[in-house]
């Protein structure tokens, strides 16, 4: 038992000496630390400038931070400061000179509002470089259609009513007019779609460029919309019409009618008939190089989707008409 009490009191003051060793090795480097931020020291620190006041419509073009090099002299305890925030000083865009592209930081002009940045017990020895340019551009707004990109599978039978469209069909871009001018409208990314068979609506993001950091979008993303239908094909026959035929000749011509083959939804397919359709052969196009009468579709209902003639070409007999 007494052993043990020894060794109990021993540990006790071995743990003693050790807590005044590390507070004499703490204290140390504490008036060590004191000491050194007491000296005055001459120290190269980069400065950002950071823009202020910049007119309403006026646009910055480079995002890149522009920068300069302050050689100070001072007290450790002053200079500490800037080793431990971010170093920045403000400009006043109002106060700077400037041309129809840049604005221009002069350190002559801007000498005092430097040193006026540091407290009076610091020593603004240099400033590196003297001179910066900040390339600017007027604010723009222009307005760009959203081109919509759709890589559709139908199922057997359906199709588009109509082309894909956005909503928004278009947006709003502010920026540098510069930029701004070399847009001319923009894309989504691409939309999958398989086997559809009902109306589609799906939201879809823009691909937005890397061109455009410095310009504001007015949507990053837009509803891509469709109306779908089961589609069936049909056929009419449709009779021909020869136009600008000489009013002294007559022309006959084989076959008086042609089948127009044509695509459109059930809905509408009972009511489509050859009456919405028209068929034309133009007499002006006859010539050496074309013995043949070309018929062309000019008129189909708005109900179809596509629609084409099985026949390309008509053979004909030309007489005089009988004065």
């Amino acid at each position: 038992m007494i052993k043990q009490n020894k060794n109990i009191k021993s540990n006790l003051v071995q743990g003693k000496r050790l807590n005044v060793f590390v507070l004499f090795l703490f204290l140390s480097f504490l008036i060590s630390l004191l000491v050194k931020l007491s000296n005055t020291y001459t120290q190269t620190v980069k400065f950002e400038l950071k823009p202020t006041r910049l007119e309403a419509n006026e646009v910055l073009i480079s995002k890149e931070a522009k920068t300069i090099n302050v050689t100070l002299s001072g007290k450790g305890f002053e200079l500490l400061k800037y080793y431990i925030e971010v170093p920045i000083i403000k400009v006043d865009f109002s106060e700077l000179n400037k041309d129809n592209s840049h604005y221009l930081w002069t350190e002559r002009n801007q000498l005092e509002k430097i040193i006026n940045h540091f407290d009076a017990k610091i020593t603004v020895k240099s400033i590196n470089p003297d001179t910066i340019l900040f390339p600017y551009d007027r604010q723009f707004v222009k307005k760009i259609p959203v081109e919509v990109l759709v890589n559709p599978t139908f199922a057997l039978g359906y199709d588009l009513v109509h082309p894909f469209r956005s909503e928004p069909d278009s947006i709003i871009l502010m920026g540098p007019e510069s930029i701004l001018k070399t847009i001319s409208s923009i894309r989504t990314k691409i939309l999958n779609l398989s086997a559809v068979n009902s109306n589609v609506d799906a939201v879809i993001a823009l691909d937005i460029p890397k061109i455009s950091k410095q310009i504001t979008y007015s949507e990053q993303k837009v509803s891509v919309k469709a109306e779908v239908e089961k589609f069936t094909e049909g056929s009419v026959n449709v009779p021909v019409t020869i136009v600008n035929v000489p009013e002294h000749l007559t022309v006959n011509f084989f076959p008086n009618e042609i089948s127009v083959v044509f695509y459109a939804t059930l809905k509408a397919y009972n009511n489509i008939d050859a009456s919405h359709f028209a068929v034309e052969c133009d007499f002006n196009e006859l010539s050496s190089d074309n013995i043949y009468l070309n018929p062309v579709l000019v008129k189909q209902p708005e109900t179809v989707k596509t629609a084409k003639l099985n026949a390309s070409q008509l053979e004909y007999v030309i007489t005089p008409k009988n004065e």
